[in-house]
């Protein structure tokens, strides 16, 4: 029989995965995964590339995919194994490539791939520019691919078309008021505006271009004074990204993938005109009427170097690689020190955290209470989630629980599945009992207080009162609404860490209300804009909910369209460009 499946096992970034290699007449023929524990937004795209080439050149000793290098270099250097063990000799085409010098010419180009990106990118296409985007890794969706597909809809047409009437009760003043308040006052009212008042124009705009469907949020949050979050059908940024590229290819775009941007270049007049960057075997030139940075931002930079301990859950590649390709370009920053601080964190490694937002708000409404290692209540359980986060930072241990009953937990588990966990990784979780983090038990008080390290006298002490309360229909320590307070349904409980993490930066460049970036005398330069994360002061320094997904949505549109218009009046001339060290900025001529 010519036809066979030879089983392979690799460990990846989040554990272990399992793939078939099917193989017919020595000739590899397809690559199946049949187990995962990886981000699914990252997973796919890089599973499908590192096939497609592996079966292209019929060979595993193809190069790992950058930006998921850990799991697609498992997964090449087990299925060699497999392939070897199993005495299958196939034909390898592999060559050696050759390294290329290449130039692009574009009206636009843009650096980074998450919906910033994405959105600056489709919107100059669509005003009719050529577009190339650039990505250094090899999948898109940058941090976005791990945030959702969650925003606000004020003033668009498709929330006019979810909430119906309800959509009036919204409005950009409202929305500011909102970022506003939750933040403190400590937004930039510039950016502030700029945000509320394109909002419903980029998600407009973006549900034409690239034929998306939105529909009410599942969960509309307390921070928001009125409904007005929407999102994809799937509650994917998946599904998002994927059709918004493909969109973007359609209509003409280009994309290059794994291309790190290394440095930028003047004219002889000081005017930004084109920039280099490295693939694999690729040395790309592009000369650009106008450049939109979108590179995100630089949370796992400040990770690695040990600048704050609270836990990480964004992308490892959020390195904040402009500090250096752009040094060059004296830009002005502010707020470098500022992040997006959550609760609901589960610290699945040392310093690395996954989300439970959405499982935590759930099990809130159902009933659980909050309480820390003494056993005792810390927050109003259905208060905005700053309250938690704050409650948190507060504890010695900056530790917290969750405690719920069987019938709460069967949701927060649902939900957990829903937003990138899988059922191996909880089970293993559990598996720890309670010896370090992530800490997830479950059995009656007594077990679960003495493996999570909880006070259990306290902790019986605190139910009962809460339980007093249910009937009451009053909460006398913290005022939580009667309609949030259920009563427990039997004697199993589930105790489930809470731990604070971070994934955005909210601090960054300066702009001005078009998206052009300033240097450090406060002047815009020529042919430079930004959009995203990269941008700090839009949202203060503590966003709301789907902000800032929204904010990338509304610099990224506000960019594209600037950045469009510079390159219809232009006068620049990219040749000949003074190639300028990224570093130091000093030139070589």
């Amino acid at each position: 029989m010519s036809e066979k499946t030879i089983k392979a096992q690799a460990t990846g970034r989040n554990g272990q995965i399992d793939f078939d290699i099917n193989v017919d007449h020595e000739r590899i023929t397809d690559i199946k995964v049949t187990k995962s524990s990886e981000t699914p937004g990252i997973f796919k795209q890089v599973v499908g590339k590192l096939k497609e080439n592996i079966i292209e050149n019929q060979s595993f000793d193809v190069d790992a995919i950058s930006g998921a290098s850990i799991m697609t270099k498992a997964m090449l250097d087990s299925g060699k194994k497999a392939l070897e063990e199993s005495g299958v000799s196939v034909a390898s085409h592999l060559k050696k490539a050759e390294h290329k010098n290449v130039t692009l010419e574009v009206d636009v180009a843009v650096i980074g791939s998450g919906m910033a990106g994405l959105m600056a990118a489709c919107r100059a296409l669509a005003m009719g520019k050529t577009v190339l985007l650039i990505e250094k890794n090899g999948y898109l969706g940058g941090a976005t691919i791990l945030n959702g597909s969650n925003v606000v809809g004020t003033g668009s047409k498709v929330s006019a078309k979810l909430f119906g009437n309800k959509a009036q009760d919204d409005s950009p003043a409202l929305l500011a008021k909102d970022i506003s308040r939750e933040c403190r006052g400590t937004n930039y009212p510039v950016l502030s505006n700029l945000l509320v008042n394109n909002i419903g124009k980029a998600v407009d705009f973006i549900t034409e271009f690239a034929d998306l469907t939105y529909q009410k949020a599942e969960t509309q949050t307390i921070e928001h004074t009125v409904d007005r979050q929407i999102e994809m059908p799937s509650e994917s940024s998946f599904e998002l990204i994927s059709k918004v590229s493909e969109a973007f290819l359609k209509k003409g775009g280009q994309i290059l993938r794994e291309t790190r941007v290394e440095k930028l270049n003047k004219n002889e007049q000081g005017q930004l005109v084109s920039l280099v960057a490295e693939s694999k075997y690729e040395t790309v030139k592009v000369n650009f009427k106008s450049l939109v940075m979108a590179a995100g931002g630089w949370g796992a930079r400040d990770y690695r170097e040990h600048k704050t301990d609270i836990p990480y859950y964004g992308p490892m590649t959020s390195m904040g690689d402009y500090f250096d390709f752009a040094k060059n370009m004296n830009l002005v920053s502010r707020n470098l020190d500022w992040y997006k601080i959550y609760p609901h964190g589960l610290e699945v490694e040392p310093g690395i955290a996954k989300l439970t937002t959405y499982s935590t708000k759930e099990a809130s409404d159902m009933g659980a209470i909050f309480v820390n290692t003494s056993g005792k209540r810390i927050v109003n359980e259905s208060a905005p989630y700053t309250h938690f986060r704050d409650a948190i930072a507060t504890q010695k241990d900056k530790l917290a629980f969750v405690v719920m009953d069987e019938r709460t937990w069967n949701k927060f588990y649902e939900l957990l599945l829903k937003y990138g966990f899988t059922a191996d990784e909880i089970q293993g979780f559990f598996n720890l009992e309670g010896k370090k983090s992530p800490i997830l038990v479950k059995g009656d008080l007594q077990t679960v207080a003495q493996k999570a390290g909880i006070n259990c006298a306290n902790l019986q002490k605190t139910l009962a009162n809460y339980a007093e309360a249910v009937k009451s229909g009053i909460d006398t320590e913290f005022g939580r609404p009667a309609q949030y307070m259920h009563e427990y349904v039997g004697d199993i409980y589930y105790v489930i860490e809470q731990k604070l993490r971070f994934c955005t930066t909210l601090g960054g460049y300066e702009t001005n209300n078009h998206m052009q970036l300033l240097d450090k005398e406060f002047e815009p330069i020529s042919n430079f804009y930004a959009a995203g994360e990269i941008i700090g002061g839009a949202n203060g320094h503590d966003s709301m909910p789907s902000m800032m997904n929204s904010w990338s949505y509304a610099s990224g549109f506000v960019a594209g369209t600037e950045a469009a218009d510079n390159a219809n009046s232009c006068q620049t001339s990219t040749a000949p460009s003074v190639d300028m060290d990224a570093a130091t900025g000093a030139t070589h001529k």
